[in-house]
This record gives structure tokens, sequence and C-alpha cells, in this order.
């Protein structure tokens, strides 16, 4: 059968042959770039952007120190104007130049407006100046005020009420020039010593007494300024200010009345030129000479009195000799030497009291005694040197005014 023909079995064919292996690819071959034409182009970007920045800050305007110094000046109230003033140009440069603090300009103007309309109606009704008058005085008083621990040589006090004449306790006192209205003088100053624990008032008053009758001596040299007019006072430790270190006794001179007196009663080298020292010293002597007289009866102790008329003849002559060689100022001359003529003759009675016995003593010693006195000499001889000339108020007979102990008052 024709093989060619449909419908009959076509005939049989041989085995294909085998396909040859695949030959390995080479390693690690490297990779072919596509070609352009393999794949196709991408839609190209444009480059990323950054988003535009925020607009910086506007500046702050600076802000008006004449509105800080209207404000504080207002709040202050020392000097209303001037608040006043810096606020209202304050508030016209901060319109013009933009500046900051209108609103303290405002408050700092408003506040001095009332302070000054305030300070106008004090000073219109008066208020303001008797306000001033009143601190004025009371910082005066408070510079014024001293503890009287701390006063000293020459000043002029006034104590608390009551304590002068009740000898009361004084811790302060108001120190005021001497040429005014005081009470107390201070003359000087000592401490107590030999006393480990307080020894009581008693010791310290008989201490202050006889210490300070020197100390006043010595600041007041010329009695006659003093005599009649003035005492001697002191202020000393309390049990409670010993405790605290207080050792200082203060003596001072009061008026003899016990009203406050004006002027000062020192006359010693600050204040007296080397004339009048010389003559107030010589007088001094022969006072304190004088003074000396022993206390018992020359019958039951003849040799102190003795003794008492040499010293005196000492003193006596000592001092007419130094009043006659010393060279006075003008008038001085004479009248200093009459004085001296008086001291030279005061000399011989007491040579002449020293020599006698009992009746003879007192005739002499009493005009040795009256010699001097304070007579037109003396009187002539202070009023040439410049020094007080009215001899000082005789005390009363039977007075024992001399012989008081001084005033006193403890100072806590």
């Amino acid at each position: 059968m024709d093989p060619a023909q449909p419908g009959e079995n076509p005939p049989p064919q041989p085995d294909p042959a085998p396909s040859p292996a695949p030959s390995p690819a080479p390693p690690f071959a490297p990779h072919l770039a596509p070609r352009p034409a393999q794949h196709p182009a991408y839609q190209a970007y444009p480059p990323h952007q950054q988003p535009p920045g925020y607009p910086a800050p506007p500046a702050v305007p600076p802000l008006s120190g004449l509105s800080v110094g209207s404000l504080v000046a207002g709040l202050v109230c020392c000097l209303p104007p001037l608040g006043l003033v810096l606020g209202l140009v304050a508030l016209a440069r901060i319109k013009k130049h933009g500046q900051r603090g209108r609103g303290m300009a405002i408050a700092g103007a408003s506040l001095s407006a009332v302070s000054t309309a305030l300070v106008g109606v004090l000073l219109v009704s008066g208020v303001a100046g008797d306000a001033w008058d009143g601190l004025q005085e009371g910082m005066e008083d408070v510079s014024r005020t001293r503890s009287t621990l701390d006063l000293r040589k020459g000043e002029c006090v006034n104590l608390p009420a009551g304590v002068a004449a009740a000898s009361g306790e004084a811790e302060t006192a108001e120190v005021v020039d001497c040429a005014e209205k005081h009470e107390l003088e201070i003359t000087g100053t000592f401490k107590v010593t030999g006393y480990e624990k307080f020894p009581g008032t008693d010791p310290i008053e008989t201490l202050a007494s006889e210490r300070c009758d020197g100390i006043n001596s010595a600041y007041a040299l010329d009695p006659w300024a003093v005599e009649g007019k003035l005492d001697g006072y002191y202020l000393m430790p309390t049990k409670q200010s010993w405790r605290l270190g207080d050792r200082g006794i203060t003596c001072g001179l009061v008026s003899s009345d016990g009203d406050r007196t004006a002027g000062s009663a020192r006359r010693d080298a600050t204040v007296l030129d080397a004339h009048q020292l010389l003559y107030l010293k010589a007088e001094q002597a022969v006072e304190e000479a004088s003074g000396k007289m022993p206390e018992a009866e020359y019958e039951d102790d003849p040799e102190a009195h003795r003794s008492y008329a040499r010293e005196a003849s000492e003193v006596f002559g000592d001092k007419a000799r130094a009043l006659r060689e010393h060279d006075w100022p003008g008038k001085a001359a004479g009248a200093v030497a009459a004085r001296a003529a008086q001291l030279e003759k005061a000399r011989t009675e007491w040579d002449k009291a020293v020599r006698g016995g009992a009746d003879d003593y007192w005739i002499h010693a009493s005009a040795a005694l009256e010699a001097p006195g304070d007579g037109p000499k003396g009187v002539a001889a202070r009023r040439a040197l410049g020094l007080a000339h009215v001899p000082p108020p005789e005390e009363p007979e039977g007075s024992e005014s001399s012989e008081a102990p001084e005033e006193g008052a403890p100072q806590a």
C-alpha cells in the first residue's frame, strides 16, 4: 500500500539521535549590562528640593530706661515731681522711637502725680513741716544719747528725769553743749581696783568721794568760779554692771540749787593761759595747806599742830616766792606782788606758831589763816588776770556743807 495514501498506517520511524549534553557555563561569569533595546526607559524625576525656610522673627524694641526710672521714682515717693517728669518724657520717646515700657511710664507718672498732690497738701497744711521738725529732733536726741559708761571729761550732760535729785540709777545721759543748760559736767573718770567681787555700795561711795574731790579741784582750779554754785557728784557701778565688767567711776559737778546751769566750770591748762594757771595753782596750794589742821586740840597733840604749822609755812613761803619771781603782764604785776606780800606775812605767822606754846600757837595760827583772806588785794590780782573776782558767799555759821560728802548715783 502506498504510504502516502490516507488511512493507511505510516511506516515506523527510526529513534532520534540523542541530544548532545549542554556545556557548563563558565564560573563567575560577569553580568552583561543590558542593552538599551532590551529594557524600556524609566521616566526621570527632578532632584529632591528642601522646603522653603520660615521667616525670621521681628526684632524686640528696646526698653525705655526713662520709663523704669519713672516707675521707681513713683514707688519710692522721695521725689514725686521727678517721677512725673520722667514718665511724660518716656511716653513721648516711646511713641517716637517705638520703645517698650509704656505701661511702666504711665504707672510711674500716675503714682508721682498722686504723690506730688499729697506733698502739696501737706506743705500747705503745715503737717509736713511739723513732721520734718519732729524727725530732726528725734534724730538729734538719738545722736546725743550716750551710755553713762562712755561719758568723757569735759562733756556736759542731762541725766534722766529725777536721777540727779534722787540719786537713782542712770543707764544713759543726753550730751549737750556746755553753753546750753545742763545738769552735770564731767570732770574725769577712774577705775576701781583691788576688788575681785563687788565690794558693796559703801566702799565705792567712800572711794568716789575721796578721789572725785581731787579730780574736781584739778578740773576747776578757780574755786571762786565754783563755790556756792556747783557741788561734787559721781556715777558709780552697780552690782549688776559690775558683773558685766564695769569698774569705772565718773566724777562731775552739778548745780548746788538743783537747777540746770549754762557755761563750763572748767579752769585748767586747756582753757587758762600760763599766768592764770600759775596764780591759781599757788592759791590752790595755799588753800590746801590751810585746810590740813589736825582735828585734835593743841593740848592733846601739840606735835601734830606744830607739824601742820611748819608745813603751812613752807607752802606759803614757796608760793609767795613763785608769785614774786614770775614775769607778770601789764597791771597784773603790781596786783600780784601785793598778793605775794600777803602770803609772805602769813608765812611769818606760821613760823611763830611753830615756836610758841599753846596760847601763842592759836594767836599766830589764826593770824596766818586770816592774812591771805579774800580781801581787796586778792580781788585786784584776779581782776588783773581776767579771773573770777567776786568772792564766793560765806557759809552760814555751823554749816556742814563743806564737810558733806559728794552726791552720787549708780550707773547701770
